[in-house]
């Protein structure tokens, strides 16, 4: 176990170099966005719930993603920060269940599904749990853009070096990955604006 925390600690310390800073954001960005499907480049499914035998079958539990909760905890993130997020039944009818490779791509879902204005792109560099049981932290690299469907511009970037995210206390994977993911969209996010009062 001390291995595994003086693994956390190096990792943690070379973490402080790793996080490159969020470009400054526009003052003029429109308050609706619209949360597209995360792209997901690490070549694992990322499955935080629904991949075993028993919840498939017996439970009959839905199939997450790192990328679901990924999306859920944005849109959370941005009505936060005084956004409106369009609902994600809308915005899963627009994309028709494509994913985004890339920033052009991104636009051109977009605009095939009527998406007008801002949409959030996120892509999954990275996503490692230091253990299959009990992880410690799960080193996270991703990248954020918000793009303007309609001219194409990436209006705003944000990038997240691969470095490791805390996850103490939990038991298993999927509860690392949504804490992790929990972690990760406020981090990313904060540049956007501090996060307001309930009920303003």
């Amino acid at each position: 176990m001390t291995d595994r925390i003086v693994s956390l600690l190096l990792l943690a310390a070379i973490a402080g170099g790793c996080t490159r800073p969020a470009e400054s954001v526009p003052a003029d960005l429109p308050r609706m966005i619209a949360v597209l499907p995360p792209g997901n480049q690490t070549g694992d499914p990322l499955l935080v719930s629904g991949a075993s035998f028993l919840e498939r079958y017996a439970l009959h539990t839905d199939r997450v993603t790192v990328p679901d909760v990924l999306a859920t905890e944005a849109r959370l993130q941005l009505e936060r920060r005084g956004f409106t997020a369009v609902p994600a039944d809308t915005v899963e009818a627009a994309t028709e269940g494509r994913v985004p490779g890339g920033t052009e791509s991104a636009v051109a879902i977009a605009r095939h599904g009527g998406l007008a204005g801002l949409v959030l792109w996120i892509d999954v560099r990275r996503w490692e749990p230091d253990a299959p049981t009990l992880p410690t932290f799960v080193i996270v690299g991703l990248t954020a853009e918000l793009i303007d469907s309609t001219s194409g511009l990436v209006r705003w970037r944000a990038e997240r070096r691969p470095a490791p995210v805390a996850t103490p206390g939990v038991v298993n994977i999927g509860e690392a990955y949504v804490n992790a993911a929990n972690k990760v969209m406020a981090e990313l996010l904060a540049p956007l604006g501090p996060e307001q009062p309930p009920g303003r």
